[in-house]
């Protein structure tokens, strides 16, 4: 009896395990000449959680990449949106915890609302809405797909033609049952090609994220792509909201967040365990058609 009862409990934690590694996962894929990075993130997984972390001091300041990995401590980051290296202002409007920390001015935005449901949404249309619909704004680009067909018009969203020079590449791309993709290209290439390799995966919206110097991805506990330089903003990921609430004054200054906190993030809080949250290792799970699952460590 004792014995089935620790079989019980063990094939119990090892399902648990897997659904919670199920919910990120991180891959290679290939097309053409071109090999990326890929991190899955599963959003019909109710307590995963993307959203937007800022440098240090928050809008305005610059740090290194793996600082603010190590900060916010997500299961994966991504460069987030361009920014002025004079000024470090990203070009974007940003929203963190449904409350707008930033205004940019160019660009197409990642949605994301508290359902976990992604959207691409154009600036125009979200300003006129005021965001009010979605606790995660990232507003990027320029967008790559729209509606599943290769679509890249700089001007049309406030980008100039310097961006088409051959460079790194970072993108986020919604695929079409749902799922985030977040892509990062170590050889220089075009827009144009990292399009075609997001399409192959299944990607219907894509937004091109920073790259060149900036080309930044953290996944599996690793360092796929280091930035020459600092950054301003990353989107991260979270396996759990447990993870996501925990790293709420690592995303952005506590002054900048909505006071009080999320009534969803208070209710949460207030059944989690005082213990900070503990990080499963990643499992061998079937990845979207064309990449290749690396073995956990």
């Amino acid at each position: 009896m004792i014995k089935q009862m620790l079989i019980a409990i063990l094939l119990g934690h090892l399902a648990s395990s897997l659904t919670l590694a199920s919910s990120v996962t991180y891959g290679v894929a290939k097309s053409g000449r071109i090999a990326a990075h890929v991190v899955t993130v599963n959003l019909a997984d109710a307590d995963t959680r993307v959203t937007v972390a800022l440098a240090r001091g928050g809008v305005g300041k610059g740090e290194s990449f793996k600082s603010m990995v190590k900060r916010s401590r997500p299961a994966a980051a991504i460069t987030g949106t361009f920014f002025d290296t004079k000024t470090l202002i990203p070009t974007g409007d940003i929203a963190v915890f449904g409350k707008v920390v930033h205004t940019g001015c160019v660009g197409s935005a990642l949605c994301i609302d508290s359902q976990n449901k992604a959207v691409v949404v154009p600036l125009s249309k979200g300003r006129k809405q005021g965001w009010g619909a979605y606790e995660t704004v990232l507003c990027c680009g320029p967008s790559l797909i729209t509606r599943g067909s290769i679509s890249i018009s700089l001007r049309r969203e406030g980008f100039g033609r310097s961006l088409t020079a051959p460079a790194t590449r970072t993108a986020v791309g919604i695929t079409r049952s749902g799922k985030l993709l977040l892509v990062a290209v170590n050889r220089k290439t075009s827009f144009h090609a990292v399009a075609k390799l997001m399409r192959s995966l299944g990607v219907v919206d894509a937004l091109s994220l920073d790259g060149g110097s900036s080309t930044g991805l953290y996944a599996d506990g690793r360092y796929m792509a280091a930035p020459g330089r600092r950054l301003t903003n990353l989107l991260v990921v979270y396996r759990t909201f447990a993870d996501y609430a925990y790293a709420r004054d690592a995303l952005v200054p506590p002054s900048m967040l909505p006071k009080p906190a999320p009534e969803s993030a208070l209710t949460k809080l207030a059944a989690l365990s005082s213990e900070p949250p503990v990080s499963l290792p990643d499992n061998e799970i079937p990845l979207p058609d064309g990449l290749t699952q690396l073995s956990a460590r």
